[in-house]
């Protein structure tokens, strides 16, 4: 539990200081909370915020997502690397993350064959993610593939 709560603080208190140095000029906040396109100043897609991340960061510890993709979401025997700017479902956008977290890899669509289970739709169906949680989730795991903060 403490070390959960260090790695929030450490996440959010990264992303609040690097946007506190960094007098990049603000973009317009798109609707859609787009994808590469659509950043704002400090590298998050439009919309999503310090706090977002850390809600998915948390998130993604407390439920299966870990147990799949390893605490450190460098990969595991069940789940691909998150942490690389290369993804085996999805093309890197916070939009197609959502997708994605939303609509589950069923395992005929598994590409790496030695991962042997199907990601879950909504992280699974005894306790499924909100879609505000989804949206969370999708943040903190584009944030470890992306250059935020700056």
């Amino acid at each position: 539990m403490n070390s959960s709560l260090n790695r929030i603080i450490l996440a959010v208190s990264a992303v609040v200081i690097s946007a506190a140095c960094h007098k990049a000029p603000s973009t317009a906040a798109s609707p859609s909370m787009g994808g590469a396109a659509a950043r704002a100043s400090n590298g998050l897609p439009s919309g999503v915020t310090a706090r977002t991340v850390a809600l998915g960061d948390s998130l993604f510890h407390a439920r299966s997502c870990a147990r799949c993709h390893g605490a450190d979401a460098k990969g595991a025997q069940n789940g691909p690397n998150l942490t690389t700017a290369t993804h085996l479902h999805v093309n890197g956008t916070y939009d197609d993350f959502v997708r994605l977290i939303t609509s589950g890899v069923p395992l005929d669509s598994i590409q790496d064959k030695s991962h042997r289970l199907a990601m879950q739709p909504r992280g699974g169906n005894q306790n499924p993610l909100t879609d505000e949680q989804i949206r969370a989730v999708a943040a903190y795991v584009y944030s470890l593939s992306h250059k935020v903060g700056g």
